[in-house]
């Protein structure tokens, strides 16, 4: 199977501490991926790397067959390589449908060519907006919440907003950085099954951050450990789980 993302030797230092030491991993088309390691593994990095938050000092990172190393993060997005992050970042006073709505891709309502194409293709584009953040709402169980404000939402809740931000720009791979930090079991539960969901009817890849290591194991297909700014091992999660050199990272041997 061919690799929708990939890095490639990806280094990255910070005041000549090197942070990110040859890491290389690659996402299959409609892959689940977890990537785990202990706090200052590099994990967080590594994903504004792959964003494009941070520019990489070397390495290589391709996506959809293209190599978008240098490209900005509103052209990644763009591609339809999204990316969540550790605390949500939600327009707190603004409601949760107004958050889905600031977030899609518009491509007339917003450009000076709606002065020339006119103002009924522009209400068409929003009409098609408002039903897609209203099925993306309903999808995610959010429809009950659809009217207030963003920032008086649960833990879990931003969560799964931020998620269907993602969603209004119609990703083929969103890196989804630690989605059950902070959230209650039934709504880990929850964000897994709308994960699963959409990676099996969209096609959808996911590369997730985790500390949940027991709920990331049920969701991934394929696991990557990072330690010291390295992947020290990849695989079968199970399996990698339990490797010496892996329980020996965690905590000195206790997972």
């Amino acid at each position: 199977m061919s690799a929708l993302l990939a890095a490639a030797g990806v280094r990255k230092s910070f005041d000549g501490f090197l942070v990110l030491d040859d890491v290389s991993f690659a996402v299959p088309e409609r892959g689940l991926t977890g990537i785990v390691g202990t706090n200052g593994a590099g994990k967080s990095t590594l994903f504004a790397v792959v964003s494009g938050q941070l520019e990489a000092d070397g390495g290589r990172v391709t996506f959809a067959d293209a190599d978008i190393t240098g490209l900005p993060p509103t052209r990644r997005a763009r591609l339809g390589l999204g990316r969540t992050f550790q605390v949500p970042r939600e327009f707190a006073h603004l409601t949760v449908r107004e958050n889905f709505l600031v977030a899609a891709r518009r491509e007339y309502g917003e450009t000076l060519r709606s002065v020339f194409i006119g103002w009924g293709r522009v209400r068409r584009e929003e009409r098609a907006l408002r039903e897609r953040a209203d099925a993306w709402i309903e999808f995610l169980n959010l429809k009950q919440v659809r009217g207030k404000p963003a920032g008086t939402l649960s833990g879990g809740q931003k969560k799964l907003l931020e998620l269907g931000r993602m969603l209004m720009l119609e990703p083929k791979c969103i890196l989804l950085d630690e989605p059950f930090a902070g959230v209650n079991p039934v709504l880990v539960g929850e964000i897994s099954t709308r994960i699963r969901e959409l990676n099996a009817t969209h096609g959808i890849a996911f590369v997730i951050i985790e500390h949940h290591l027991e709920a990331l194991k049920a969701l991934v297909g394929h696991l990557y450990v990072m330690d010291q700014g390295r992947i020290i091992a990849d695989g079968d999660p199970t399996a990698v789980l339990a490797e010496p050199r892996v329980l020996e990272a965690y905590m000195g041997g206790v997972i």
